[in-house]
């Protein structure tokens, strides 16, 4: 074991049929993760008491709870009512202590408000929606302020999902087209105009506290892989010229970051080869040279995702715990992102691999416990996200990112 990640002692895939004619597992597989969940959903609304109050993000607080409680409608139906109306009560604590200056999906207000606005449209209550909806469009400006970044966590680009949230949970017509075409177009110009200052290389370029990050969370992957799927979207048509203007280029810029690993560096002015997780490192690129490669046909983008997914099943199971953002659960939906692009269940065995580390939940030697120990994206709550999505595969997304 090296400080950052356990030894894959785990077999390869070695041609084993996992799914039914259903495209789902078979009940011998997925009966162990099922009866896990109950166990460790369980164990969650023991300790939701613990987390902290004063946190209402999706990211760490009471709203990501909720997310996960709103996504598990669909693998237990039967009890649908019950988990709204835990979302809904989550909700509530979020809602009332709300700090409207920060304008991301995962670490601001827009997030809790988007999650309500949807919870309450698929309730019936479309006034109440609304009335969410019309808070978060309000930021715009706030949005649009040269005080606020461009990265995923606290910056434009969260707000921009978070737009793209609601038109696919909600309809295209919830958030007016020019909108998020003003918001898109903003984190253009920031790009060419930080990477004109700095002559940069890349026609686009960004920094998160004085540093160039390169990852998913705080950098330049996270921005373009957004800012692809915009384009893609059938209603933002006119806006597929930066497709080849602006953010292939980019792309073709972040390949020259792969290190003699494999991996990639976490920012420009790092060369360590430390970090495999969803923040930092080779799992950000997978997602986006899997979209480029789905944008533009060039099988080099797929090559470089399945080089880098190589590296996460030899360095993913990380002692930093079983989350999404630093942890074995994050790093498990990356197999299932390659597993859709390419159908070849040897990413589904490795994402069951992962899942098969995380049933041992809680008996790993780890160096410590997560900050957050049962929020979305550093705990409990993450790790039951991504064994639920295992169940379903074909429809598995990385939360609040994919």
């Amino acid at each position: 074991m090296s400080d950052r990640y356990f030894k894959n002692n785990y077999s390869d895939y070695n041609g084993e049929q996992y799914l039914n004619q259903n495209n789902q597992l078979p009940s011998e597989l997925s009966s162990p993760i099922i009866r896990w969940i109950e166990h460790h959903l369980h164990k969650l609304e023991q300790n939701i008491n613990q987390t902290d109050s004063s946190d209402e993000t999706v990211y760490t607080g009471s709203a990501g709870i909720a997310l996960l409680y709103m996504h598990l409608t669909s693998l237990f139906p039967d009890r649908k009512s019950n988990y709204i109306s835990k979302a809904k009560l989550l909700l509530d604590s979020s809602l009332q202590q709300l700090d409207e200056r920060r304008i991301t999906f995962l670490c601001g207000a827009p997030g809790p408000l988007a999650i309500a606005a949807v919870i309450s449209y698929k309730s019936g209550d479309q006034e109440t929606a609304n009335k969410y909806v019309n808070r978060i469009l309000s930021m715009k400006n706030q949005a649009l302020s040269h005080s606020n970044p461009d990265e995923y966590l606290y910056g434009r680009s969260g707000y921009l999902y978070t737009l793209m949230f609601l038109r696919k949970e909600i309809g295209h017509n919830i958030i007016d087209s020019q909108h998020v075409t003003d918001i898109f177009e903003a984190i253009i110009k920031s790009g060419e105009k930080y990477a004109r200052e700095t002559r940069s290389k890349s026609p686009l370029m960004y920094k998160w506290h004085d540093s160039e990050y390169m990852g998913a969370a705080h950098g330049v992957t996270g921005i373009i892989y957004l800012l692809l799927k915009v384009t893609h979207h059938e209603s933002f048509t006119h806006l597929r010229p930066y497709i080849e203007s602006h953010l292939i280029p980019t792309i073709e810029f972040l390949k020259t970051k792969r290190l003699s690993s494999g991996n990639y560096i976490s920012s420009s002015d790092s060369k360590s080869d430390k970090l495999v997780q969803w923040c930092h490192g080779a799992p950000g690129f997978i997602y986006l040279f899997v979209r480029a490669y789905e944008v533009t046909g060039d099988s080099s983008y797929m090559e470089l995702a399945l080089s880098a997914g190589d590296v996460v099943w030899q360095r993913g199971i990380l002692t930093k715990g079983y989350g999404l953002c630093h942890g074995t659960a994050g790093n498990g939906y990356v197999f299932l992102n390659l597993y859709r692009a390419t159908n070849d269940l040897k990413w589904l065995h490795r994402a069951l691999k992962f899942s098969e580390f995380c049933l041992d939940y809680g008996k790993h030697n780890l160096p410590r416990a997560p900050d957050c120990p049962y929020s979305l994206f550093e705990g409990l709550a993450g790790t039951i996200y991504y064994m639920a999505d295992i169940l379903n595969p074909t429809h598995a997304r990385f939360p609040a990112f994919e």
